[in-house]
């Protein structure tokens, strides 16, 4: 048996980049994965791909309802709610300086990185807190932990990512829900790319 036999994960912005290799792994454990996203096309591709162990469900996570639906689907589709990775991200518009900032993509950052964590968090954890406790996974970024140039408001939304994981593991806790924060270096994602070439922001 592999180590995720039996279990359902919800993946969001599953579609690529990380959130895609995660689907990927999941899957290959045994786990049966809900993943979301707004690319539709590469949504369903990767679910077609890989079979009865993945469904996909377009959603946007700047959508707090969208992120219920998306446990309300494991629940209803796949029986329970075991895993939730609150994956989905943007990197914002890259300024080299932050003099330059305009500030203006600040609460499209703010709902995707950091309000839709907290909304997958807690949709998840209202579930899991009733059937045994479960695992929720928030990745954040090294550009949460150090500081550096560029990009302040990304690196302010993974840096509250951490703290709010850090302190509503303590809450959970008590009802066996394990909370923690990955925070990866520097991978060549759809999202690297966009911040270091200053377009426009994509989310994954």
């Amino acid at each position: 048996m592999s180590s995720f036999d039996g279990k359902v994960a919800v993946i969001t912005g599953g579609a690529s980049g990380l959130g895609e290799g995660l689907v990927r792994r999941f899957v290959a454990e045994g786990a049966q994965v809900i993943l979301g996203d707004v690319d539709t096309e590469r949504g369903k591709a990767l679910a077609a791909e890989l079979g009865s162990g993945a469904r996909f469900v377009t959603a946007d996570v700047s959508d707090v309802d969208q992120i219920t639906e998306l446990v309300a689907t494991a629940v209803g589709e796949f029986g329970g709610l075991h895993v939730m990775v609150n994956n989905a991200g943007v990197s914002g518009t890259m300024h080299r300086k932050f003099l330059e900032d305009d500030l203006a993509d600040f609460d499209a950052v703010m709902r995707i990185n950091v309000r839709a964590v907290m909304a997958g968090t807690r949709d998840a954890a209202r579930h899991m807190a009733d059937h045994g406790g479960g695992s929720i996974i928030n990745l954040t970024s090294i550009g949460g932990i150090q500081a550096g140039g560029g990009v302040q408001t990304y690196r302010a939304s993974k840096a509250a990512v951490i703290q709010f994981t850090k302190s509503v593991a303590i809450e959970l806790a008590h009802y066996e829900i394990r909370v923690n924060a990955i925070a990866p270096g520097n991978i060549r994602t759809a999202i690297v790319a966009k911040s270091a070439s200053a377009e426009d922001r994509q989310q994954l």
